[in-house]
């Protein structure tokens, strides 16, 4: 072979050599773009999977809390039904052999009517009451409310007079709650039986709405639920009264002001404003003709209260009770 065709076959190789190159280096670039497409395509959908999960993880995570939630406040109410069980079976009427008292068929006119009103149970309320009116303090103690724009409650005993009447009427009329404290105040002869307390409470009961049309449904034991007379019935009465449907309240604040010599307004203000820091403060007083000095401490106990971010309510079945502790005071 000569040189001419020696030079010709090696160019010829070079050319076919250079073609196979570029075909298979084509070839190498297609392939890594159909790679990095199926790997971008394997990457979004790996993508979306993962979102997908962590979306559905919010979304268990979400429910198991509301579950949680569900599970704590069925809980409550569960520990809650089983109280008043207990409550229930510590107040019965009912003997432990299951007889029911003779003093439950007492006066069937003597039941509460439903309370279909607001519920109170906090938030910051103080309720102010005043015992053993009405009397010419009352009012006094109606034109300061009326003033500072409060309702009170006022625990009334049974007077007959035409002045007290209109006061009973006028209590009505501002809207403040008119409730039962005791006909007689007599502590020995209310107290001496269940059947004696019933008594006592209906007469009034009957009273109040002679005079004003209305049926009361709150009381107050005189001396509170718990004293000295009736620690051997008090369970029985407060189980009779509460299935008539009456709701009674004690006191967590209180003017101290029953006593022989009237005390200085400064000490009754004192005194009722020590129930700040409760949610809910019942605070005790009295309006009967010798508690003028209660009177006078009222405008500043009411600014306290206010000051101290409190509001203002009347008692009435939907105000969560304030009661003594009868198994400390026992």
């Amino acid at each position: 072979m000569g040189l001419r065709e020696m030079e010709r076959e090696i160019l010829h190789r070079e050319k076919k050599t250079g073609t196979w190159r570029k075909w298979l280096l084509r070839g190498i670039v297609v392939l890594l773009l159909v790679g990095l497409g199926v790997a971008a395509e394997a990457g979004a959908w790996l993508l979306s999977r993962y979102r997908e999960g962590a979306v559905r993880e919010q979304e268990l995570t979400a429910q198991v809390e509301r579950l949680q939630a569900s599970l704590a406040q069925g809980q409550a109410a569960l520990e809650e039904a089983q109280q008043i069980i207990e409550q229930m079976k510590e107040y019965s009427v009912a003997s432990p052999e299951g007889v029911v008292p003779e003093y439950t068929q007492l006066y069937p006119d003597f039941y509460a009517q439903p309370w279909t009103g607001e519920t109170v149970s906090g938030g910051k309320t103080v309720c102010l009451t005043f015992d053993d009116g009405p009397s010419p303090n009352t009012d006094r103690v109606l034109a300061v409310l009326e003033e500072q724009g409060v309702k009170g409650t006022f625990f009334v005993v049974g007077k007959t007079g035409q002045k007290d009447q209109q006061r009973m009427r006028d209590i009505v009329a501002a809207g403040h709650t008119l409730a039962m404290h005791s006909w007689s105040h007599d502590y020995r002869k209310i107290y001496a039986s269940v059947e004696a307390f019933l008594e006592d409470c209906y007469q009034l009961y009957q009273w109040i709405y002679e005079v004003t049309g209305i049926y009361p449904q709150v009381f107050r034991f005189p001396g509170g639920s718990v004293n000295g007379y009736d620690r051997g019935i008090y369970q029985e009465i407060v189980a009779e009264m509460t299935r008539r449907g009456f709701v009674y309240f004690d006191w967590n604040a209180s003017a101290q002001d029953a006593t022989a010599k009237p005390l200085d307004p400064a000490v009754i203000r004192d005194n009722c404003l020590k129930g700040i820091g409760r949610e809910l403060v019942v605070v005790l007083s009295h309006d009967s003709a010798a508690r003028t000095t209660t009177v006078e401490a009222l405008p500043s106990i009411i600014q306290g209260y206010r000051d101290a971010g409190y509001t203002f309510a009347p008692l009435t079945p939907g105000v969560t009770p304030v009661i003594l502790d009868y198994k400390r005071e026992k």
